[in-house]
Parts: C-alpha cells; sequence; structure tokens
C-alpha cells in the first residue's frame, strides 16, 4: 500500500473562521500562512417548475450534469473481485499511520482550535509537519491521484476511554475505503493515524448541516407564495440534484465498497469544492464520521456504536429497547437508506429536529418514523413537501417500514432518475 500524502510544514497560527461565501475549498484557498493550499477533495434558482421533461433541466442547474443512468449504474455495480479477503485483511491490520507529525492550532483565546465534538471524539484543526523536515517530496493517499499537500488538516481524537476503541475501528474502515475505487469521489479523504486512535483527515470545514441551516434562514426571509413549494436548499432541481449525489454516494458504499456508514445525517456529510454562496452554493458532498460504521462482510462488530446516533435520524427498527440494550446491535443498509432519506427531507425543510412537539413526542414520533412524511406534513413546512410532489416520490420508499420493502440504494437510484425526467404523476385535489 502506497503512503498518505506528505503536507507542507508551516507554523501554528490562528485561523480566521470558514464561512462558504468568503471562502471556498479548493485551489484558491488561502491556508494558515496566507498561501494558497488545496484541501484533498472528490472529483470534481429558477421559479418554481412542476416537473422536469428530460435530464438537460436539472442539469442546467448546476455546472456538473448527471452521468448517464448505464454508466452510473455500471459503476455502482458490486465488484467481482473478492471483496471478503480484503475485509479480513483490515480486521487483521491496525490502519496505516499518518507519516506526517502535527501541530494543533489556536484560538484567539490561546486553547486549541476546533472544528467540532461528537459523542466519542473531538475534532481539532491542525497543520502538518514533515518528520524529516524536507518538503520537496510528496506521498499520495492509497488509490488517490497525486495532489498538492494541504496545510490545514482535521484531527479526530477520542474523548473518553471506552471511544479509543471505537476510533480505531474507524480508522481501520477508513484505510480499507482508500483502497475502493472512486472512494476520493464520496469518502473524506484520510491521512492515517497517530497512536492508531488519533485519526487524521483532509480539513473540510463546511457540512451540508452548516448549509441547510443558512438556507433556512434565506428561505424564511424570503418566503412568497412563489417560494413556499420549493425545498429550502434552493430549486427543485438543486435539491433532486442533492439526492442523487447522496444515494449515488450511498450506493458505492453499500454496493462497491460493502460497508454500513451506520450515522448518516446532514452533520457527517461534509461540503468539497463549494463554489458561489446562498441557495447557488455548488459543492461536492463526501461522506464522514465512520465511526458507527462496520464492514458488512465480517461478523465481528464494534460494540455500542448505536449509543451514538442521533434518534431522529435513526431508522425506527433500531429505536427499540430491545435493540438498543444489546451492545452487539449495529446499523444496516437499511438504515442507511431510512437515514440518508430523512437527511434529504431535512434539506427540503430546513428544519433540523425533523418532528415538532416536546421532546417526548419527538422520540415517540421518532419510533415510528415510517410515518414522518405525514408527520412533516402536519407542521409549519408542509408546503414544500406535498402529497404526489417531488420529495415524496423520492422518499416514499426509502421511509418504509424495513419489512415492507424498503428500498436499497442502488434501486433508489432509479427513482430519482424517474422523478428528473418527470414520469406520470397522480394528481391530488
Amino acid at each position: 500500500m502506497t503512503t498518505p500524502l506528505r503536507p507542507l510544514a508551516v507554523n501554528s497560527l490562528n485561523t480566521p473562521p470558514f464561512t462558504p461565501d468568503s471562502m471556498s475549498i479548493g485551489a484558491k484557498n488561502a491556508g494558515p500562512t496566507g498561501q494558497p493550499f488545496r484541501a484533498l477533495t472528490p472529483p470534481s434558482s429558477p421559479r418554481r417548475t412542476g416537473s422536469f421533461s428530460n435530464l438537460s433541466t436539472i442539469a442546467a442547474s448546476q455546472e456538473t450534469p448527471l452521468p448517464s443512468k448505464q454508466k452510473q449504474h455500471e459503476s455502482l455495480q458490486p465488484l467481482h473481485t473478492d471483496v471478503s479477503d480484503a475485509t479480513m485483511r483490515v480486521s487483521e491490520a491496525p490502519a496505516f499511520e499518518c507519516p506526517f507529525d502535527i501541530e494543533t492550532l489556536k484560538d484567539q483565546r490561546g486553547r486549541d482550535a476546533m472544528f467540532g465534538t461528537g459523542a466519542w471524539s473531538i475534532v481539532y484543526k491542525g497543520t502538518a509537519t514533515t518528520k524529516s523536515g524536507n518538503l520537496s517530496s510528496s506521498l499520495t493517499p492509497p488509490s488517490s491521484p497525486t495532489v498538492s499537500a494541504p496545510l490545514l488538516v482535521a484531527v479526530k481524537k477520542p474523548t473518553r476511554r471506552d471511544a479509543t476503541e471505537v476510533l480505531k475501528s474507524e480508522a481501520k474502515i477508513l484505510s480499507y475505503l482508500q483502497a475502493m475505487p472512486q472512494n476520493e469521489k464520496y469518502v473524506v479523504p484520510f491521512y492515517g493515524t497517530i497512536d492508531q486512535a488519533t485519526i487524521v483527515l483532509a480539513a473540510i470545514p463546511y457540512s451540508l448541516e452548516d448549509h441547510i441551516r443558512k438556507c433556512a434562514v434565506l428561505a424564511s426571509d424570503n418566503f412568497s407564495t412563489w417560494t413556499m413549494h420549493e425545498p429550502v436548499v434552493g430549486s427543485t432541481a438543486k435539491w433532486l440534484r442533492l439526492a442523487h449525489q447522496l444515494i449515488s454516494a450511498l450506493a458505492w458504499l453499500h454496493n462497491v465498497a460493502e460497508v454500513v456508514h451506520g450515522d448518516i445525517k446532514p452533520g457527517n456529510i461534509l461540503l468539497a469544492n463549494v463554489q458561489g454562496s446562498g441557495t447557488e452554493l455548488t459543492f461536492d458532498p463526501v461522506l464522514a464520521d465512520f465511526s458507527s460504521a462496520q464492514l458488512l462482510n465480517l461478523d465481528e462488530t464494534t460494540p455500542n456504536t448505536l449509543s451514538a446516533v442521533t434518534r431522529e435520524f435513526t431508522a425506527p427498527e433500531l429505536l427499540s429497547s430491545k435493540v438498543l440494550r444489546d451492545p452487539n446491535s449495529t446499523a444496516t443498509t437499511a438504515s442507511d437508506v431510512f437515514s440518508l432519506a430523512v437527511t434529504l427531507l431535512v434539506a427540503a425543510t430546513g428544519q433540523m429536529l425533523v418532528y415538532g412537539g416536546s421532546v417526548f413526542q419527538r422520540q415517540a414520533m421518532a419510533t415510528q418514523g415510517w410515518m414522518i412524511l405525514d408527520n412533516v406534513r402536519a407542521g409549519d413546512q408542509s408546503s414544500r413537501v406535498p402529497r404526489m410532489g417531488t420529495v415524496d416520490r423520492v422518499l416514499a420508499r426509502a421511509v418504509l417500514k424495513a419489512d415492507m420493502g424498503r428500498i436499497s440504494a442502488f434501486d433508489w437510484l432509479d427513482v430519482v432518475e424517474n422523478v428528473v425526467k418527470g414520469e406520470p404523476r397522480k394528481t391530488t385535489r
């Protein structure tokens, strides 16, 4: 296996807060020294419309057109090689070690600067310094093209004793994913570990949650009869493109990599290659935070991963007391589909809490998640999720009960593409 990227050495300096309007992720960014840097990232509003007649309509709303159905589906077919051999090697070997030293940045008060915190970890802002001091050479992550070295990195450290094994497992899965074809398109780049339990990742500071929250404010400020039926992230075309991007990523994760993510939500989807602002923002979403992930071909699991999931984005079959009490319970491909459906629903409504009411009411509704579309239609954002509308047609089969025909991620792509084409649909009176 080749060794990951070796970044340039820089001094530890304070960094200003990131906003997508003032700074985009990519070659035009300025690093902590004021010099340009590139984060390692994957390849690359009209008025309300009722439906789309062909793929060109949605493609026109973004710079990159949707791939052809045949090409897209071929790239997401399961590998013909024996992936189980690779997963066995992952379970037996530690994750690869980060080849450079990390210096944590400081905030304005002199404390360690952070990107955020989670149930198991804290993610710090850091800069990479070469161990040898030789800045002329560069290393390349496994199965990734050679690119300019990032100055800024994200350093994920465990926050408690029982989190160490969780992060070790995550590091192993990230090492494995780096060897999968197209990983750079769907997964946040991984640079290795420090002492096995500290994970070093590409710094991508803007998440889908950040974007949705900002768009929700804009939608509220510009609410009108023209916009009340559109998703808060912009036009229906933009929401459909986001759905296609994220469902493609999930289909790749399940079919090609054979991995269950386990904790899909807007905060665990990072936005790379950000350009523009507001609802006109363009980006490439990548999956992050694999602390609840499991390899499908392994019998062994990392215990207690369900204890860290967010209830409202979790499939109802995982919320029963029996499942939650079992430390060996894990997420499934079907529960990943449900979680992504809720994520896309939130991108339409702008409501991060998903359900209304008290904490107990929201918890009760989450345990009956198959009714989520009806529950949201009873709220103040119901106009954005009309019955038999675009959002409803895309999400309906993804939020069914697990034993009632919930769709797979691979088949879900067909649903999105058929909606984009504007297939005949029922109307409501």
